[in-house]
């Protein structure tokens, strides 16, 4: 599940019948992004913790080395 984007682990996790929580976390820094990225599991008996994050993928100015 780790990298996955939060829709597809979402109808992965809910297909197999167990219910899903979503937990947003958040950097102190508060960086703006849009590509919602899954970062750590958890399984307890009754459901699947799914932690998430966005990141900012977008290279604006790519430098060539």
């Amino acid at each position: 599940m780790l990298g996955l984007d939060l829709a597809t682990a979402e109808t992965l996790l809910s297909a197999a019948g167990k219910p899903v929580r979503l937990v947003e976390v958040r950097s102190k820094k508060g960086a703006k992004g849009t590509d919602r990225r899954v970062i750590k599991t958890l399984e307890t008996e009754t459901e699947t913790v799914v932690y998430w994050s966005a990141f900012k993928t977008e290279v604006e100015n790519p430098s060539v080395t």
